[in-house]
């Protein structure tokens, strides 16, 4: 009976191991992205925003391409993020001021909406080199590709 017993409790152990490995983080948060008043200094409010592009030694702005697309973002002002996105095979491009934050602490994503089209950057805090960009029109996704600096 005790070897019956061993046996279980070895089969258990791996079970509960398993079951713990695949639970997100606790430091994993959703981003909140908001604006607070601050009379009298600088533009009269100031950005809140716990998933931001650039923190201390790491930074997303900039541009990253592949061979279709290149992509442009940078801070324009407080709570307002420039994105250019460049067709890469015939040049045209489009360039927009949002300021929608969602995604993840782990992954932030950064949207620019205009009209039915949607653009989405994606990053991760530990790749500062690779985003992921997305386009929707309304719920058909057009683009889903990686690019790199």
């Amino acid at each position: 009976m005790k070897h019956l017993n061993r046996t279980a409790a070895l089969v258990l152990v791996p079970l509960a191991l398993t079951v713990a490995s695949v639970s997100p983080s606790p430091a994993e948060e959703p981003c909140q992205a908001y604006t607070v008043e601050t009379p009298g200094r600088g533009y009269g409010f100031e950005e809140v925003n716990t998933c931001p592009l650039a923190t201390g030694d790491f930074s997303i702005q900039g541009t990253f391409a592949n061979d279709n697309w290149e992509v442009y973002i940078f801070p324009w002002e407080p709570a307002a993020y420039a994105y250019r996105v460049t067709n890469q095979a015939d040049g045209s491009s489009i360039q927009m001021i949002d300021f929608d934050v969602a995604g993840t602490t782990r992954r932030p994503q950064y949207r620019f909406t205009a009209g039915n089209l949607t653009y989405i950057v994606t990053f991760q805090y530990a790749d500062p080199d690779t985003i992921r960009l997305e386009a929707y029109h309304e719920d058909f996704r057009l683009i889903n590709e990686l690019l790199t600096r």
